[in-house]
Formats: C-alpha cells, sequence, structure tokens
C-alpha cells in the first residue's frame, strides 16, 4: 500500500472512530443496545404491581425478564364477499420470569432493571416558575426532540392510574421511548439502565426545572 493511500485510510478510521465514540454516550444508542440485550439474554429486574390506589400487591426478581403483547385474530368480510383476518393487540401482557409466565392486565407494573435507584428524599414541588426562559415554541420542541436523542438530566415521577404516587426516579443521561409492539407501556433508558413503566401515570420533567 502507498504511503499517501495508507495516510487516507488511517484518517478514514480513526474519523469512524470518533463517531462511533461519540454515538456510543447517547441515549438513543444506549437504549438500542439495551433493547439487542434484552432480547438476546435478558436483564435482571425487580418487578412491582400496583393497584390503583398506589398500595404494592405483589414483587418479583428475575434473572431473564421479557414482556410481549398479546393479539387477537378478528375475521372481517369486504363488500365482494372477501374474507381477510384481522390481528388487533389487547391490553394483556405476558411476562416471562426465568421461563415462568404472569399475565397481566389493568394494574400498573413497574420493572425496574438492577441498579436504578428511586430518589427517596426528594420532594417535588407544587409549583414550577421557568422565568419565560427559551425561544420560540417550534424550535424548542426540535430542540428538545435532539436533547432526548442524547440523554437529558431527567426527574422521573410515577403514580397511580388515580394519580397516586408511587416512585421517583432520576438521572443525568435519560433517554424515553414509547414502544409500538407493547400496550400502555413507556420504556426509558436511565444512565444506561432500563425502566419499563406499564399502565401508569407519569410525569417527566428537565432537571433544570426543579430549583
Amino acid at each position: 500500500m502507498k504511503k499517501n493511500s495508507f495516510k487516507r485510510y488511517l484518517g478514514i478510521m480513526l474519523c469512524l472512530c470518533l463517531i462511533f465514540t461519540s454515538l456510543t454516550s447517547c441515549g438513543w444508542l444506549s437504549n438500542k443496545m439495551k433493547n439487542i440485550k434484552g432480547e438476546l439474554i435478558g436483564n435482571h429486574f425487580s418487578i412491582d404491581f400496583y393497584d390503583n390506589f398506589g398500595n404494592n400487591i405483589l414483587s418479583m426478581e428475575g434473572q431473564k425478564v421479557g414482556i410481549e403483547a398479546n393479539y387477537v385474530v378478528s375475521k372481517s368480510i369486504d363488500g365482494d364477499g372477501t374474507t381477510s383476518l384481522n390481528y388487533e393487540q389487547t391490553s394483556v401482557v405476558t411476562i416471562t420470569v426465568d421461563g415462568s409466565q404472569v399475565a397481566q392486565t389493568g394494574n400498573t407494573v413497574v420493572f425496574a432493571e438492577t441498579g436504578i435507584k428511586k430518589l427517596e428524599d426528594f420532594n417535588l414541588p407544587s409549583d414550577i416558575i421557568t422565568n419565560g426562559e427559551g425561544t420560540i415554541n417550534i424550535f424548542d420542541r426540535n430542540i428538545n426532540k435532539i436533547k432526548n436523542l442524547l440523554g437529558t438530566s431527567k426527574i422521573i415521577v410515577v403514580c397511580s392510574q388515580l394519580g397516586v404516587p408511587i416512585a421517583i426516579y432520576g438521572g443525568e443521561d435519560v433517554y424515553w421511548e414509547i414502544p409500538n409492539d407493547l400496550p400502555k407501556t413507556t420504556k426509558l433508558n436511565i444512565d444506561g439502565l432500563a425502566l419499563y413503566i406499564h399502565r401508569a401515570n407519569y410525569i417527566l420533567l428537565d432537571s433544570n426545572m426543579i430549583k
């Protein structure tokens, strides 16, 4: 290989390494890597079930935990008499815990990967004053979408479906998304650890909003 070609090749490889290094620190990629890990070997989660009043009615743990949606099949007939099958997602989720099965619907369920800590001594203020910061809404909305991909510092307040507080979490590098294959579930990646919130009320706040 010629000397100039070798330098060009070395420069390209260095650029690729720098790009990969920068991407691995972003919340979106960290979340996607967590998805891959969960599909292949599972993650160690604590699983807490809550009723509408915020009472913890059941807890369990597992080294290999999976959650998936359930579908029902229905038939429909077109105007010309053609029959077709439709697949509809139900509100029932099937949870696999170390090979055993749990079917769940109606309750609030929090799946917290081992290592995620609740903020035990955190007091959420009843009033938040932002002092009119920011620019224009359409610009700020797009900036916030980009910040979410990278991961931002957030406070997460989880409540039962009747609004009773259950837990408060926080992290410096938080990414969140709504999976399209899980009913009524939000997934967060908090400093590299996964948190699933199923059938719950919750508030996600930028940490800088709380003085």
